[in-house]
């Protein structure tokens, strides 16, 4: 005599949160029609194939049962459960057959399907919310076109069978089965499934080849979860899912938490949200956990993050770019974005670093000191190459290099000073050079041929003028005037020569201007410099000295060429213990940052208006800073990163927590080791480039880092992603 108990069953969401709610999952399932294997891609179809076939597929049979008839009551939420489920599914790369309101004969269809899709390495999972029947000791699923009252008909589907037919292809077999209503028609003692499923559990990993495919297999074996003990009913809850559903999808979204954890954190939540009536009851042959939301939790997630970041610097380090990239990319999730760049700070910052680097390995002597002065794009470097020997008089070369093939292109001259005084413009097609005695050389960047020639001048300050304080070069924002400054004790001079035909076009007696300004007996600069600001008419300059006996203090002030006249300037004492050794300016000269070191060694930067002479907003702490293009903004940066404020005011705008990313990587490289001496420029304005790089065009930084790549590293760097995936 067969002993039926009809059951009316919701299924669990696996691995999910009901992310859109009760009423878009009946939307949805108003979409999909009824009685129909759809076969669901998973989200992450669209990424490349090389990181998809480098994991173990995971594929989903999700059935949703609700529109019963023929003597057999209704259910309200399974079909919105499934589609719910489903949608979930695919967002943990689930490939999902789904079917709602099925017949016996398009639930074995699906079956079907799905299990001629299965590999041997796959995770297959079922998923059924619907009525189910046990008879015999034995769990059926009953389709929709099944009638009360007739016997076992094609309606009728032996759980069992479906599981076997699954396990003969896949790692691991994944069920869950939730009972959570009263069955009205159920004899007394019959009222859940029996503890029939899965009952020839496998034991055992079968033996694994580490060359083979198969080494991928996560577990082998079977996973039974039923929402309550066998024999018992569960509750159907008041809410949209049920008790058992609501806890499963909170536990198990967590990255990092195995099936089996997931189950035993259910079990609790359930047993305390129904007063311990309902105890969701588990059967297992699993050898080893298997995680379907990410490897890593998102503490371990962002500490393996912060391992790629550091081996990404390293290899930066020693000039292997994509080596470095790649590696950034490993510490990042597939999906590179705001919210990812915030969750991972340094492989963000690291990879940023790598894809704008403009860091240089040229094979220059391993025994000469180098002194190395990058354009902006990184594609030029201008190379001061001093034998150790001579270092002292500074006896060596000056010369461009291409950095893209490693090779010189120009030679700028002979070196007669120990510390050269270069510069690129703007654009980086043209360079300067001063060569010693009044000499400066002005050369085509890009072709390496002399443009001009141009004897710097100053009848005051002698024929040795330079020789041991190199003038300072600066061009002008349009790269076709070039502002050197010469400067002695007491006296500094300022001209303008046109590029294209070395004519002289202004000078300014920046001494006699700086001594004028300042009320303090016996003062005069130690030294000082001049710009030619944008609107090509004004001069920007600074004067310092460095005595604390007579009292310090800086000197800025703007110079109006056309009108020969001040337009603004402005006196700021020092305190004796400061000693501003660095200065930079605004394109449009009205701002400007002071380089300050105090006597217990550290830095400091400070910002003036250039008219006035006050402090905008307050000292910080900082190695280097420089403007941003607009000169709206300036950075700070300092051993953790740079610190971005408004050059208006003074205010802090943003952070930037990586010393790496702010800071131009241009060295040499002899063998496997660094050179003793790396030598940077520390003109504040060569760093502009660094700080404020942005990828170009409508590039985001992971397109513009990849598209440094090859199609091997490529590969490489999608396989390696970070699996932590959170699932909305």
């Amino acid at each position: 005599m067969l002993v039926k108990s009809l059951l009316a069953c919701a299924m669990v969401a696996l691995g999910s949160v009901f992310s859109h709610g009760f009423a878009d999952a009946r939307a949805a399932t108003q979409e999909v029609p009824s009685d129909t294997c759809h076969e669901i891609a998973t989200a992450d179809a669209a990424v490349s194939s090389d990181a998809i076939q480098s994991k173990a597929g995971k594929l989903a049979l999700v059935i949703g049962n609700a529109a019963y008839s023929g003597g057999i009551p209704p259910l309200r939420n399974p079909a919105h459960d499934a589609t719910a489920v489903s949608d979930v599914l695919r967002k943990l790369n689930f490939t999902v057959f789904l079917a709602i309101d099925a017949r016996g004969a398009t639930i074995r269809d699906c079956v079907a399907r799905m299990k001629a899709a299965l590999l041997g390495d796959d995770i297959a999972l079922i998923y059924y919310s619907g009525h189910g029947i046990q008879i015999d000791d034995r769990n059926y699923l009953v389709a929709t076109d099944a009638k009360a009252g007739d016997g076992l008909s094609d309606a009728f589907l032996y759980i069992d069978e479906i599981i076997d037919g699954m396990k003969e292809k896949s790692a691991a077999t994944l069920v869950f089965l939730d009972a959570c209503r009263n069955n009205p028609f159920a004899g007394e003692g019959n009222q859940g499934l029996s503890v029939s499923t899965g009952r020839g559990l496998d034991r055992g990993l079968a033996k694994v080849d580490p060359g083979t495919s198969d080494a991928r297999k996560e577990a082998r074996g079977i996973f039974v979860a039923y929402s309550t003990s066998p024999n018992a009913t569960a509750t159907d809850g008041e809410g949209d899912l049920s008790p058992f559903t609501a806890a499963f999808v909170k536990a198990v979204k967590t990255p990092g938490v195995s099936v089996q954890r997931a189950l035993s954190e259910v079990s609790r939540s359930v047993g305390e949200a129904t007063d311990w009536s309902q105890t969701p009851w588990i059967k297992s042959s699993l050898t080893a956990e298997i995680l379907l939301n990410g490897v890593l939790t998102l503490e371990e997630a962002i500490a393996v993050s912060q391992n790629h970041a550091a081996t990404s610097k390293r290899l930066l380090g020693t000039g292997d770019v994509q080596g470095a990239i790649v590696e950034a990319f490993r510490g990042l999730p597939q999906k590179i974005d705001e919210t990812a760049a915030a969750q991972y700070p340094h492989a963000y910052q690291a990879l940023t670093a790598a894809a704008r680097s403009s860091s240089i390995v040229l094979p220059v002597p391993a025994n000469n000191i180098h002194v190395v002065i990058v354009n902006a794009s990184g594609s030029r470097a201008v190379v001061a190459s001093v034998d150790r020997e001579y270092r002292g008089t500074g006896k060596g070369t000056l010369e461009i290099w291409d950095t893209t093939t490693k090779k010189v292109i120009g030679t700028l001259g002979d070196l007669g000073t120990a510390v050269p005084s270069a510069k690129f413009s703007a654009d980086g097609s043209r360079v300067a050079a001063y060569l010693g005695k009044g000499i400066t050389k002005i050369s085509d960047a890009i072709t390496g041929e002399t443009v001009a020639t141009i004897a710097l001048s100053g009848d005051n300050l002698g024929p040795a003028h330079g020789a041991l304080n190199p003038p300072i070069l600066v061009f002008s924002q349009d790269g076709t005037v070039l502002v050197g400054t010469l400067h002695k004790k007491g006296m500094a001079l300022a001209q303008g020569w046109d590029v294209a035909s070395g004519a002289k076009r202004f000078e300014f007696d920046l001494g006699s201007r700086c001594n004028g300004l300042v009320k303090i007996a016996g003062w005069s600069l130690d030294r000082g410099f001049a710009v030619l600001n944008a609107d090509g008419a004004s001069l920007s300059f600074v004067c310092t000295n460095n005595s604390p006996k007579i009292g310090k203090a800086i000197v800025v002030g703007r110079w109006s060429l056309s009108q020969n006249a001040m337009i603004g300037s402005g006196v700021l004492p020092v305190p004796d213990e400061i000693y501003p050794i660095g200065f930079g300016f605004s394109p449009d000269g009205t701002r400007m940052t002071v380089q300050e070191l105090d006597n217990g060694g550290s830095y400091q930067i400070t910002v003036l208006d250039t008219q006035t002479g006050q402090k905008i907003g307050d000292v910080t702490k900082g190695l280097y800073s420089s403007f941003s293009p607009e000169g709206d903004l300036y950075s700070v940066v300092h051993e953790g990163g740079a610190t971005i404020f408004s050059a208006r005011n003074g205010e802090r705008v943003s952070e930037i927590t990586d010393y790496a990313y702010t800071v131009p990587a241009a060295f040499r490289k002899f063998g496997e080791k660094f050179a003793d001496y790396i030598l940077l420029d520390n003109d504040m304005s060569t760093l502009t480039h660094d700080v404020w790089w942005r990828p170009a065009g409508t590039l985001t930084v992971a397109e513009a880092a990849r598209s440094r790549l090859t199609a091997e590293q490529k590969a490489e760097a999608d396989a390696g992603a970070l699996a932590y995936n959170e699932i909305p």
